[in-house]
């Protein structure tokens, strides 16, 4: 998350998260859990791990290369989850001779990075940073695919803007909202996480409220997967879990999250990069997700060890656009931050990550 001024949505927000974490404080038990610890035994169907805000820069690289050995030798799922804020490293121009945009090669940069140093397969969205030549390097940055009985949205912004200062200026286009619809009424049926980054509960972006009524109509939304705050959070709204992750990144507590896929439910661990045992470690922090009994006929193991993602949808690759016009839109927009607590909504605050 950069440092900017906020916007009165993202500043509403964050003025009522500390009241919203002090009562769920009250909610977690003595070792900072939600009961994830543990299931009776069994081994899970399969697990995905999930990575957010690495914010790669020169000075990251060796901790992140770490970081996705520790992935690929121990942890072993069957992909691994970005959720942005990926990175800032850029790549040389590949003519020097000829311009070439700083967000194309910061992107491929990013690719070739993965490619080198995370063994398993991934999937990735981008964030309100370092938007610029995502389609070029990776394609469609709106998608949905299924693994495992899961089904998966994936959704990143059409339009933000930074130039002002401001954070949470990200709206979709309407031809994003009808696709949005319409996957989501045509998975119904399917126990569906929903993976971006700015979080849409509670709201801290421009289309967040609206996005979040749509989720409210559609129950088969099990978990929605966030990042952007630095923080591990849990909230619950309507039968839907939103969670919060931890930046890999951090440059105080690094971390990130392994989720494994139950026959009736998810369960999340933290996993830290403990500087005091030199490594990454699991920890006792975690959190649980029951899948409702109508839903869970679908889970089970992928039909292989090799990620594919089945019926896999997507909107034509295209350029997240700067849109300066989205500046003026915050002071219509505020007062819709105050909903984050409010009816149908709960949450628990599990652990505090520093930035």
């Amino acid at each position: 998350m950069s440092r900017f001024r906020v916007s009165g949505l993202l500043l509403s927000t964050l003025l009522v998260l500390p009241a919203v974490a002090a009562a769920a404080d009250q909610q977690t038990d003595e070792s900072g859990s939600s009961g994830a610890e543990g299931d009776s035994g069994r081994a899970p169907l399969w697990s995905f791990a999930w990575v957010s805000d690495m914010h790669l820069d020169a000075s990251r690289l060796q901790s992140m290369a770490r970081a996705f050995h520790y992935i690929d030798a121990e942890l072993k799922p069957h992909f691994v989850l970005l959720t942005g804020d990926n990175n800032a490293h850029a790549d040389p121009p590949s003519d020097p001779r000829c311009p070439e945009p700083l967000g194309v090669r910061q992107q491929r940069f990013l690719k070739a990075f993965l490619e080198q140093h995370l063994k398993r397969p991934y999937v990735l969205v981008t964030a309100d940073n370092w938007t610029e030549g995502f389609d070029t390097v990776f394609g469609p940055h709106q998608s949905s695919f299924d693994c495992g009985g899961l089904h998966f949205l994936l959704l990143n912004p059409d339009r933000v803007h930074h130039g002002s200062g401001l954070e949470g200026l990200s709206v979709f286009d309407e031809t994003t909202w009808e696709w949005i619809r319409q996957d989501l009424d045509r998975n119904r049926d399917k126990p569906t996480i929903v993976a971006l980054h700015e979080p849409v509960h509670p709201p801290t972006f421009l289309d967040a409220p609206r996005l979040r009524e749509l989720l409210d109509r559609h129950p088969q939304v099990v978990a929605v997967l966030q990042g952007h705050l630095h923080r591990d959070w849990e909230f619950h709204r309507r039968g839907t879990t939103y969670l919060v992750a931890p930046s890999l990144g951090s440059p105080r507590s690094p971390a990130m999250k392994l989720v494994h896929v139950y026959p009736d439910r998810l369960v999340v661990r933290i996993i830290s990069d403990s500087q005091a045992n030199g490594g990454f470690e699991m920890t006792g922090r975690g959190q649980r997700i029951e899948i409702p009994q109508a839903l869970r006929g679908w889970l089970s193991k992928p039909s292989g060890p090799d990620f594919v993602p089945a019926q896999y949808s997507c909107v034509p690759a295209h350029p997240i656009v700067d849109d300066p016009a989205l500046a003026a839109a915050p002071a219509n927009c505020s007062r819709t931050a105050s909903r984050c607590s409010g009816p149908g909504s709960s949450s628990r605050h599990v652990a505090l990550f520093e930035k």
